[in-house]
């Protein structure tokens, strides 16, 4: 695939003149792992190309597949996360609280809030973007 800003094909990106595609992590070739009773895929921080630990905060960014039937159990951390929902449906319970979250939907988790992610769909993966960030730079 070829990208092109009007007639004129990119040449370097101005961040350390690296390809725009080099900037790309394209989803066909991503590797996940099983943690927290789901699929995960690490986007960032990006190994040898984006580091994200920055003066206030540190961040990081996964790809999260909770398949029909499963459950994230009850947890924790020190970390605020944000979940942005791409596809399917789940019902979020955070502290004795819960909703459905679907396609679009956004959800914050503050720290050290006990929450748990449930998919009762028989068929359909429940999909979504966890951002997370730790205070200062730093484990509480």
């Amino acid at each position: 695939m070829q990208h092109q800003a009007g007639n004129t094909q990119f040449g370097k990106c101005s961040e350390g003149g690296k390809t725009l595609e080099s900037n790309v992590r394209r989803h066909q070739n991503a590797k996940f792992t099983d943690e927290y009773n789901c699929k995960l895929h690490r986007l960032f921080p990006w190994p040898n190309r984006v580091e994200t630990k920055r003066p206030l905060t540190e961040y990081g960014a996964t790809w999260v597949v909770l398949e029909p039937g499963r459950k994230i159990p009850e947890h924790d951390h020190d970390e605020e996360e944000c979940f942005v929902v791409v596809s399917g449906e789940a019902t979020l319970t955070l502290g004795s609280e819960k909703t459905t979250l679907g396609h679009g939907d956004v959800a914050y988790i503050p720290r050290h809030a006990p929450h748990s992610l449930s998919n009762n769909s028989p068929s359909v993966d429940f999909v979504f973007v966890d951002i997370y960030w730790d205070m200062g730079g730093k484990s509480a």
